[in-house]
């Protein structure tokens, strides 16, 4: 038997218009910016509670340096002295770390804040100096 060249519709299947798909991947785009950005501040709020523990275990490692050998490290001498101490004495730390964005911290003895003691400072998130954004010891 011949048919028509007539189109017998289905019935019972629907498939997605454009529209519905476009909507569905706007959708889901929205959610995936706004959960990129959540995910994103909390890194750079973990990178900053890091740089401050890292600072606050400098100081220390810098108060038993001035146990040892009754001074701080100048500032030429910088925190590497902690790593090689003068006389090839044992080091107080074995590696100096660098802050969360992989910069080295800003070592300067005596402070202009801390006149008595040390300043140390990152630069923070934004990797440039005397910016709002610095995470320092004397806050």
């Amino acid at each position: 038997m011949k048919r028509s060249g007539r189109r017998i519709p289905r019935r019972g299947r629907r498939g997605l218009t454009l529209i519905e798909i476009l909507v569905v991947v706007t959708i889901l785009g929205l959610i995936a910016g706004i959960a990129g950005v959540a995910v994103f501040n909390a890194l750079t709020d973990a990178q900053i509670d890091a740089t401050k523990v890292q600072i606050k275990n400098l100081a220390d490692a810098l108060e038993l340096y001035k146990i040892k050998f009754n001074k701080y490290p100048t500032s030429a001498e910088g925190l590497v002295a902690m790593e090689k101490p003068p006389g090839g004495k044992k080091a107080v730390m074995e590696k100096i770390p660098k802050d969360a964005w992989d910069n080295e911290f800003i070592y300067v003895c005596p402070g202009s804040h801390n006149p008595n003691k040390f300043d140390i400072k990152s630069k923070g998130p934004d990797g440039a100096e005397d910016t709002e954004d610095d995470i320092t010891n004397w806050q």
